[in-house]
């Protein structure tokens, strides 16, 4: 088996409800979204995963909310925007790139962060 992973840099403000004062009101971030793929084999090339593709992909799907307040987009308007809701958004829009491979998704930084790990993994 073979690990694999990329990380892109995101930055975005939210407002968490339900967290404390501190929480509530709109803050920044610039997390690290990571996507940790498992894969059985090598391809022909003799590589688990193209890594500059999956930067590519990860890096457009997040490039829309670049920025912006996650409150008021579409993909969080039903759900907080934590790191735990990110991790699982990210799974939910790559699994249809790399469906089964993903392993985990972590939002956050080095000393904080969410991790979403795929059952079975």
């Amino acid at each position: 088996m073979f690990e694999a992973q990329v990380s892109v840099p995101f930055r975005f403000s939210h407002s968490l409800k339900g967290l404390g004062k501190e929480f509530e009101e709109v803050h920044d971030h610039t997390w690290d979204v990571t996507v940790r793929l498992l894969t059985a084999a090598l391809d022909q090339r003799g590589v688990s995963v193209d890594f500059t593709k999956l930067k590519e992909n990860l890096i457009k799907l997040l490039e829309p909310f670049q920025g912006k307040l996650l409150n008021d987009c579409e993909a969080f308007s039903n759900i907080q925007p934590t790191a735990e809701h990110i991790a699982i958004w990210v799974v939910g829009k790559l699994e249809k790139t790399y469906p089964g491979l993903i392993r985990a998704v972590t939002v956050g930084t080095g000393e904080e962060w969410a991790r979403f790990i795929l059952e079975g993994s």
